[in-house]
């Protein structure tokens, strides 16, 4: 059936992502067009059966995308299926939306009615939990007059209005009960920086004048009209903050966004800043709860950010509203999210070690690394970690049981790390380091480890670069030699630059001219093939360090290029025509000449419009802030000195490097600007609007087509060539034209200043009016500053031989 193919097509779409057969970059664009197919076809109920799969396994991806909750769990309601209750309980508690929770209010409303009102009472408190999880909204205010409404609804002394205010009430109180409840409500409705606001204000004073006391509600209206003007004061700042968020944006991983969801971090960052900063200087419980319902809305999108819980977890452990327990609450949720980033588990551990429970703090690491307690049993099962995360958590548990416990547990726990097949040689550094530092009376374990961990690592320039680090330490040059030695006989030629390099620098450091020369000429044998500017290298290998160069400022950037630290300068771009790339090309075969060509464009062609590069296939996004450009890569360097430099490519290849395309505009557009002229032919001066009719009003226009020069010499305005350079006494009083500043002449219309002062002042300046046939206009001389005599002014100007004609044809008909 031709409804039922957009439900192929989204399944379709799902196995094409799930198997990997769309491109990784391409994910996000997949993610995205699933989406909307999901939310446009939300009227068909009738095909729940067929969309569930399709629901889940969206939903299982992105859990906190509120939108699709609520079309998952309104085309259940539709169907009265059971697994409404199942939607919400997966959803709301991950999804602080306004719009899903006023999707369950709905649903629970439409199951107690049928309860008649014994229901009433479960509605009220469905609201009351609901307001407490999103009443502190932007736009909560809706459910907030829902809720006082739905309390204001039942009459007193009937069977609804004692269903509703009977409980906690004593027997005659429920009225009482009543206004209390509605007194409490406004008065938190009204501190909430809402869009209705104003509305909720004016509502609680109607509520509080229907008392049976004016001067107590007078009262209370003083002590509350506080808060609610500080939250209408933040209402502003709230709202211009929250207009450039999307809180229902799907949460892909950092940088899968692109631009906007990079944007979207910045502007969520500074409406965080602005809730923590506490504008209404709530007290401490009421800033809690705001800035908590902050953090979980921007986690709804940002989710996988590591940086956004940490932050959240943070706030809690600072200031009058600190709270470790919240904080390890927000740190225990950021794990179950992101189990995989070693960064939240080091935090949450922290957090427990500085609290004085070391058993939770070994938990956290337990769970890391289930070889720790081979023979326990684990809850949950441990998250999938690379090698070089394994070695990192290992590393980490070194420390904290040395902290925790000792030295000799401390040697305990690296016997076990020493057994897991991929482990990195980093954990024999810490242990051999660790035992050194805490005893440096005994060398004999610490080199021990080194040499456990040499029979493993020894052809890792990192490893050897450490364990010759320890040696130098000891004074012990000779055997820091025969490291270097050892290590060169079993790494592969490749990698070596980082040895041979270390290798110069010892001898240059400890060695004798001789040493240093000979390791020199070892090392320009060995890596004859793999390393340029090697002179030059094996200078500042011996005379650089560190950050201190052995050149000046204004060279260092230079011998950064030669080696390959930074990238060269580039070539200015030179202009080129564009193609047209269109079948019907003028003479020029669809190019602009290069006088004419547009200086915006001169790298574009539609050919990559329409087959973009894979390197430069899309508009990329700007960045956020301008940096230093990134320094080449080169290989690891672990060891003494300032590390391996890269090879600095050739002039060769600099000069095949292809000019950078820009593919923004689609064919037609390219085109179309293709045919427009550059701006600079439109310099030129700009000539005087007044002076132009004025010369076309006394021109030679006679039957015989002539009009000769001597026409317009009589005429007491600039000759032609001089328009727009000429000024009249006004103008030069004004100075020069605003049109030579870069200036529009025509003032703000809502600025009567700007109006005032583009006046010319009062000396009988007009434009020239158009000639009615009965009279002369003298305006134009005027306006060029002419005094004329009365005569002159009533007779025509000279060689004007259409108007004389018409007054001789006026006063033929006159007589």
């Amino acid at each position: 059936m031709a409804h039922r193919g957009w439900v192929q097509r989204v399944a379709d779409q799902l196995s094409a992502v799930r198997s990997h057969a769309v491109p990784e970059a391409e994910e996000p664009a997949a993610w995205q067009s699933i989406a909307q197919e999901l939310l446009a076809h939300t009227n068909q109920p009738e095909l729940l059966s067929e969309q569930r799969p399709l629901f889940e396994e969206f939903l299982s991806k992105f859990p906190s995308a509120a939108l699709h909750w609520k079309a998952y769990a309104e085309l259940a309601m539709a169907v009265n299926s059971p697994e409404v209750r199942s939607i919400f309980s997966r959803s709301l508690l991950n999804c602080p939306s306004v719009e899903l929770w006023s999707t369950y209010l709905a649903f629970i409303k439409r199951v107690n009615q049928s309860k008649g009102d014994a229901g009433m009472l479960e509605t009220r408190k469905a609201y009351e939990y609901a307001l407490d999880r999103i009443g502190l909204d932007l736009h909560s205010a809706g459910l907030w007059r829902e809720y006082i409404n739905y309390m204001q609804l039942p009459r007193p002394n009937t069977p609804a209005y004692r269903a509703l205010w009977a409980s906690g009430a004593a027997p005659g109180q429920e009225d009482s009960q009543r206004i209390m409840t509605l007194r409490q409500a406004y008065q938190r409705a009204i501190q909430i920086p809402c869009t209705a606001l104003d509305q909720v204000w004016r509502a609680y004073e109607v509520f509080e004048q229907q008392g049976s006391s004016r001067a107590l509600s007078r009262r209370v209206l003083e002590q509350q009209r506080p808060r609610y003007q500080a939250a209408r004061t933040a209402l502003g700042p709230r709202t211009r903050l929250q207009e450039a968020l999307n809180p229902v944006a799907l949460a892909f991983t950092p940088g899968a966004g692109g631009f906007e969801q990079q944007q979207q971090l910045a502007d969520w960052k500074a409406y965080l800043a602005w809730e923590c900063s506490n504008p209404q200087k709530l007290a401490g419980p009421e800033l809690t709860l705001r800035v908590n319902l902050a953090y979980d809305q921007a986690l709804m999108s940002l989710r996988l950010y590591p940086d956004v819980w940490l932050e959240h977890a943070d706030w809690h452990m600072q200031g009058e509203t600190s709270s470790p327990h919240l904080a390890l609450q927000t740190l225990k949720k950021a794990r179950q999210v992101l189990p995989s980033c070693l960064l939240l588990h080091f935090a949450a551990a922290d957090l427990q070690e500085a609290g004085g429970d070391i058993d939770a703090s070994r938990q956290v690491y337990q769970e890391l690394l289930p070889s720790l307690v081979p023979d326990e049993p684990h809850a949950t099962p441990p998250p999938q970690m690379s090698a070089e995360s394994t070695t990192c958590a290992w590393v980490q548990c070194l420390r904290f049981v040395r902290r925790a416990q000792s030295l000799k547990d401390a040697r305990q726990t690296f016997l076990k790390a020493s057994k897991v097949p991929d482990i990195g040689w980093q954990v024999f550094e810490a242990s051999a380091m660790m035992e050194w530092h805490h005893d440096n009376s005994n060398v004999k374990v610490p080199k021990n480890i080194w040499e456990l961990g040499a029979k493993r690592f020894m052809a890792e320039p990192g490893f050897v670069l450490a364990y010759i680090r320890f040696q130098l330490g000891l004074g012990d040059t000779a055997n820091s030699r025969a490291t270097f030695e050892r290590a060169l006989t079993v790494t592969p030629v490749e990698h070596s630059q980082p040895l041979w390099d270390g290798y110069l620098r010892f001898e240059s450091q400890h060695g004798s001219p001789e040493a240093v020369a000979k390791v020199e000429q070892r090392r320009r044998e060995a890596l004859s093939a793999f390393s340029g500017s090697d002179h030059l290298h094996c200078l500042l290998i011996k005379h650089r360090e560190g950050d201190l160069w052995p050149v000046q400022p204004a060279e260092r950037d230079h011998f950064k290029r030669v080696l390959g630290l930074l990238p060269p300068i580039p070539e200015p771009v030179t202009k080129r025509p564009l193609q047209a790339g269109g079948p019907n090309q003028g003479p020029n075969n669809g190019q602009l000449p290069q006088s004419v060509a547009s200086p915006m464009l001169d790298t574009w062609s539609p050919a990559q419009a329409q087959h973009p590069s894979p390197l430069h296939g899309a508009p990329g996004p700007l960045p956020l802030a301008p940096g230093p450009p990134p320094a080449a890569p080169g290989p690891h360097h672990d060891g003494p000195g300032p590390g391996p430099l890269p090879q600095a490519p050739t002039a060769a290849a600099v000069a095949r490097r292809p000019p950078q395309p820009l593919t923004q505009f689609p064919v037609e557009l390219g085109n179309f600007i293709n045919k427009l002229p550059p701006a600079r032919a439109l310099e030129g001066g700009h000539p005087n609007v007044d002076q132009v009719i004025d010369i076309l009003m006394t021109a030679d226009l006679s039957g015989d087509g002539r009009m000769g020069l001597e026409g317009m010499a009589g005429h007491a305005g600039p000759s032609p060539a001089g328009w727009g350079q000429n000024l009249s006494p006004a103008q030069q009083h004004q100075g020069p034209p605003h049109h030579q500043a870069g200036l529009s002449m025509q003032p703000d219309a809502f600025d009567p200043n700007a109006q005032q002062h583009m006046q010319a002042p009062d000396n009988g300046l007009k434009r020239k009016q158009p000639d009615n046939g009965f009279g002369p206009s003298n305006e134009a001389h005027q306006a060029n500053g002419l005094s004329l005599s009365p005569t002159a002014r009533n007779a025509p100007p000279a060689h004007d031989v259409f108007r004389m004609r018409r007054k001789q044809r006026t006063k033929m008909a006159d007589g």
